[in-house]
């Protein structure tokens, strides 16, 4: 193999490359990868420098850059949410006191494996990746890293997203959540797995919204993550969700224990009497989550919309256009293809059932069972 200027193999097996940075000194940086990695590495450095882009080891540490770029970023609220979300749950607890310069591909990779074994769902592992891709893309474009760490995973090392089955709850775990639930918190638990609302959409429910007499949650608005009402995400998603006798006397003892009981006012308010935090509400899900026993099993408030849609499907056997209407799909296409091994394993049950009655059911009239 030929040699390349600058660039090195350590005696841990791994290539090494020396430039000097914007300021004219010596570096070294260990590169992931093989010999030709890194002598494109070293080449796309120094060709930085002498463009006069700025290239320079940073003493930033994640935590604290990571938070003036998101103060930074000029995105919609929800998105922010999303990345706030991210750092402060999964990537501040691993890495905000670690330079930014140390943290590599092999401890991302890490980061995604241990994510998958506590039970974390693939999309909640890509949108972390998202975000920590995020912020460190924006650390190596201003100079301050070599490279993003993030974009250096194989492809078996990044999480598997788009086709995992839904998790949903049986009667057992619904049980234990209700049960493990504080009286502050189990109403909206309650209207999470049996009206299937969004998250936003069950914080932004106000008492006029909920029609008891006809026996119906009106879905008119959402909360934004700023703590007001907004639009709905899609036209669709102004529907009225069949409310169950059971959770309408649970919403109307709800009503009178609380401060808050005007029609104007939230079903489920902060102390001060505004909508509450989506994050204030998510840990205190979480905490319920771990008093029942089920932390780290993949369960969160949007599993509670699946197993709403678990039990249109296969308990109710209700057909894509009715169970579209109930989650506020804008096509039941959409709802077939999020639930189709739910309504498949509807049919399949169905036609199970009927076969062992046509083909055996017999064997057990001839014995008077």
């Amino acid at each position: 193999m030929k040699g390349a200027t600058g660039v090195y193999r350590s005696v841990s097996g791994k290539y090494e490359i020396a430039y000097r940075d914007s300021d004219g000194r010596l570096r070294f940086q260990v590169v992931e990868g093989g010999f030709e990695d890194a002598k494109s590495r070293r080449a796309e450095l120094v060709g930085k420098v002498r463009k006069g882009e700025t290239v320079r080891p940073s003493k930033a540490t994640f935590g604290d850059y990571s938070e003036s770029w998101l103060a930074g970023l000029n995105k919609r609220p929800r998105t922010i949410a999303a990345h706030r979300y991210a750092l402060d749950k999964h990537l501040l607890p691993r890495f905000a006191r670690r330079r930014l310069a140390e943290i590599t591909t092999d401890q991302v990779a890490k980061m995604v494996a241990d994510m998958a074994r506590a039970g974390f769902a693939g999309w909640t592992i890509q949108g972390t990746l998202s975000t920590l891709s995020g912020c460190l893309g924006h650390a190596k474009r201003r100079g301050l890293i070599p490279a993003n760490p993030v974009s250096d995973l194989l492809r078996d090392e990044r999480p598997t997203v788009g086709g995992d089955e839904k998790r949903v709850l049986d009667e057992a775990e619904i049980a234990a959540v209700l049960n493990a639930a504080t009286d502050t918190f189990r109403p909206l638990v309650a209207v999470l797995i049996f009206a299937g609302l969004r998250h936003g959409e069950a914080l932004g429910l106000r008492w006029q919204d909920v029609d008891f007499g006809d026996g119906f949650l009106r879905i008119r608005s959402q909360l934004s993550p700023t703590r007001e009402l907004a639009e709905l995400k899609t036209k669709s998603g102004r529907r009225d969700v069949v409310l169950i006798p059971q959770l309408a006397r649970s919403l109307k003892a709800h009503r009178l224990a609380s401060r808050y009981s005007q029609p104007a006012d939230f079903l489920f308010p902060a102390p001060d009497g505004r909508g509450r935090d989506q994050r204030s509400a998510g840990r205190a899900i979480e905490r319920t989550l771990k008093r029942a026993g089920l932390e780290g099993q993949g369960i969160s408030a949007h599993a509670f919309r699946h197993t709403y849609a678990s039990l249109l499907i296969v308990g109710l056997k209700l057909d894509p256009v009715a169970v579209a209407g109930q989650l506020g799909h804008s096509n039941p296409a959409t709802t077939l293809s999020t639930y189709a091994h739910l309504f498949d394993r509807a049919r399949h049950a169905d036609e199970t059932r009927d076969k062992l009655a046509a083909g055996f059911g017999h064997l057990l009239a001839a014995k008077g069972v």
